[in-house]
């Protein structure tokens, strides 16, 4: 299927008792993007502090998506976030450095000092706030107005965030909100920030304060910071800027203190595809999926799979006639071309799977099999998963199944056997030690290894073994290692489930077996997984294999 070309009312002509069906597109407009991920984000639950050239990286890949605005953290009282502030200066972005701060002459100083391009202001709107900062309501105008004239005349571009504007708005006093605003603007603000603080917003109350607000300030000069706390951080975001605001604040992921803030990976492509936004480019979009993982990896956060359009899962199907269908035609069950986030079709096999789900997963992986062979792989397949195989989320195992049933898959080693011994002594902590006898490339092989527990053990011993004749396991590394019980009425005889995901620093790959034994499962889990990095992603020949061999 050929996925028409999105974000132009022309992309489709079809009409509706005479009105255009895609006329709620509306007129083009810009957006503009103000990246929070590394001041809002990295206040998230779990979120790491990110080390310093991860983070540049992590900016760098940002601003290529066409962010106009990257707001890196506080002015005054972080020395971590000032050295990001003042080491993305050095950067060539095109997206401006922004720093956080309050109206306060400690934050106004460490602003100016920074010698960023832009200043970004929090302030009091909701008047019943204002005692919080032992103040009343007249004297925080002014100390609004004297913040943002003070960054002005410095030549700091000033972006002012009216804190819990939609709650003083609707709870408080609408008439003093607005005066913060017009205060801002007439103060020399370029930019006034309406924000959804504690999430509580709707939709329909984003769109009527929005357009209450174009009263006294211009739309072009007019964002929204919306969080997730009722789930509807994207759906108000969307609301405010149909309704007029231009700038959108948010984070990549949506990461930020409790359930989150806006997330960028989301309301981008829905601006840009569904309502007609300019200013991304397709190019831009389709950075998205790369930028999110990167930035999950330097967070420390791991990517959700479930993500709309950026997540592993997110263009990933089971279903039989799903499959079924999408081979029959490319993108039937598909809302957009994955590749316009930079996304990829898959499909997934289990013990629903049927012949379509195999066949698309043949077809995902760009295998050539011969029809003759398909009816004994779903056979044999399918007597894996009834005995509690499940290749769901190892693609890994899956392709060297396929693989291994047309003999493609060189014998790189063969385990002949092997002992594991744990010991604890008093109050010490269990150590293990795994003895392994392992034929590689025709060489009998034994090694001995320590590890903490027998599954670091095994681990450890097999890679001593095998590096010696494959160097470029040096690089392969343990990213996640998970057990699942599958039959818990069978209490500690239990068959268990092994899915372990490993690195090399390029590529991840997942792979998964099941066993009585946690131990064996982990075993040939790991082994799988070091024969895909040889044979799949290296591409290890029986040839290269013998030569590689040590004398």
């Amino acid at each position: 299927m050929v996925f028409p070309k999105e974000g132009s009312v022309r992309q489709c002509p079809l009409t509706f008792q005479g009105v255009p069906v895609m006329e709620i597109l509306g007129v083009a407009r810009e957006v503009v993007v103000k990246c929070t991920t590394f001041r809002d984000g990295v206040q998230g639950e779990g979120v790491e502090a990110p080390v310093l050239d991860d983070a540049l990286a992590a900016i760098i890949a940002i601003d290529r998506l066409g962010v106009s605005y990257h707001e890196l953290g506080f002015a005054f009282g972080n020395a971590a976030a000032r050295r990001r502030i003042q080491a993305a200066l050095e950067l060539d972005l095109v997206g401006k450095v922004c720093a956080f701060g309050r109206t306060h002459p400690n934050d106004i100083k460490a602003i100016v000092d920074l010698g960023v391009p832009v200043g970004v202001l929090v302030a009091k709107s909701r008047k019943s706030d204002t005692a919080l900062i032992h103040s009343d309501p007249a004297a925080n105008l002014e100390l609004v107005r004297r913040s943002v004239g003070t960054l002005v005349d410095a030549g700091v571009e000033v972006v002012l965030d009216a804190e819990h504007f939609f709650q003083g708005f609707y709870e408080v006093d609408p008439n003093y909100a607005l005066d913060i605003l017009r205060v801002a603007v007439s103060a020399g603000a370029r930019w006034v920030v309406l924000c959804d603080t504690n999430g509580k917003m709707t939709p329909a109350k984003i769109k009527a304060a929005v357009e209450a607000a174009q009263a006294v300030v211009p739309s072009h000069q007019l964002g929204v910071h919306t969080h997730n706390d009722r789930g509807r951080a994207v759906a108000n975001a969307e609301a405010a800027w149909l309704a007029g605001a231009t700038l959108i604040e948010g984070c990549i992921g949506g990461f930020g203190e409790r359930t989150g803030n806006v997330d960028l990976c989301t309301v981008i492509p829905n601006l840009v595809l569904d309502f007609n936004a300019q200013g991304i480019s397709a190019e831009q979009l389709s950075l998205l999926t790369p930028t999110y993982n990167l930035v999950c990896d330097v967070l420390n956060m791991p990517p959700r799979n479930n993500q709309p359009w950026v997540g592993r899962s997110a263009f990933y199907t089971e279903a039989g006639m799903h499959a079924s269908g999408a081979l029959v035609e490319t993108g039937n069950y598909s809302h957009v071309d994955p590749a316009t986030v930079g996304n990829s079709y898959r499909f997934g096999v289990t013990d629903q799977s049927g012949r379509a789900n195999v066949l698309a997963k043949i077809k995902e992986l760009g295998l050539e099999v011969p029809t003759e062979e398909i009816p004994s792989i779903v056979r044999i397949y399918q007597r894996i998963t009834a005995a509690g195989g499940h290749f769901g989320l190892a693609d890994a195992s899956f392709q060297l199944f396929l693989l291994r049933q047309l003999g493609r898959v060189p014998n790189l080693f063969q385990t002949v056997g092997y002992r594991i011994t744990d010991e604890k002594n008093g109050g010490e902590t269990i150590s293990s030690q795994a003895i392994l006898r392992m034929d590689v490339a025709g060489v009998q092989q034994l090694h001995v290894a320590d590890g903490d527990g027998p599954v670091n053990a095994i681990d450890n011993v097999l890679r001593r073994t095998l590096i010696k004749f494959y160097p470029k396991l040096r690089t392969v590394h343990l990213e996640d290692f998970r057990v699942r019980i599958l039959d818990s009425q069978e209490g500690t005889g239990a068959m268990v489930r092994v899915l372990i995901t490993l690195s090399d620093g390029q590529t991840t790959w997942s792979t998964v077996a099941t066993d009585t034994s946690i131990t064996e499962a982990a075993r040939r889990a790991l082994e799988d997984g070091y024969v895909y990095k040889l044979a799949v992603i290296d591409c290890v020949s029986l040839k290269e294999q013998a030569a590689s061999a040590p004398n």
